[in-house]
């Protein structure tokens, strides 16, 4: 069973929530249930401290008998976090996280870093907003599905990444780039994927459109 976590950042895209969401048990991230609102899709729980729940949220809830995990709101995790450690329980065998890119910078920052710990756990995750898909990587191979996606970028979250490509419009042979670099930024997938081969190191794949 695949598992979705709808968060509280900047309001997902409906076709996106809708396709993510087909055979998957949903998590929603206290203010994050806007996203259903509207819609034909429900969560099967909701988790928080429902500190940014609209009036409209708690009629939806109530009118659709969601299940409700309520926490006090000085925690020492953040809704998303608990969420995703409902996820982790249920042994998903992916996550989703969804609409966790807002305003609030850090709990963006903090949500895509979370895909670090998914990935150390062995469950594969990536995180989806309207414009982008960010998938966490160490050494190893993979191959990156072009989708309706524009750019590719790689981003080190160690001191430095090593990495070739096959299949970009620009290709690489163990190029090594620095944390603070954006030397990997903005490439392109050529065909319908391409190939990555993480040397060394740690850091993010970003598949993004305008």
């Amino acid at each position: 069973m695949k598992g979705v976590l709808v968060s509280g950042g900047n309001n997902i895209d409906e076709n996106i929530l809708e396709e993510e969401s087909e055979n998957a048990y949903i998590i929603c991230a206290d203010g994050g249930v806007k996203n259903f609102l509207n819609t034909n899709l429900k969560p099967d729980l909701l988790v928080g401290d429902l500190d940014s729940i609209s009036n409209e949220g708690v009629e939806f809830l109530e009118k659709n008998n969601i299940k409700v995990d309520k926490f006090p709101p000085k925690k020492n995790l953040t809704d998303t976090e608990l969420a995703l450690t409902y996820l982790l329980e249920k042994k998903c065998s992916s996550i989703t996280i969804l609409s966790a890119t807002g305003t609030r910078m850090d709990h963006t920052i903090s949500n895509i870093l979370s895909l670090e710990k998914l990935y150390k756990l062995k469950v594969p995750a990536k995180l989806v907003d309207n414009h982008n898909e960010i998938i966490y990587v160490e050494e190893g191979k993979i191959e990156v599905n072009k989708d309706d996606y524009k750019y590719l970028s790689l981003i080190s979250l160690s001191d430095y990444l090593i990495y070739s490509t096959i299949g970009m419009e620009y290709e690489t042979d163990h190029l090594k780039i620095y944390r603070y670099s954006a030397r990997g930024v903005s490439n392109e997938i050529k065909e319908k994927s391409a190939k990555i081969n993480i040397h060394f190191g740690k850091g993010l794949i970003i598949k993004s459109r305008d």
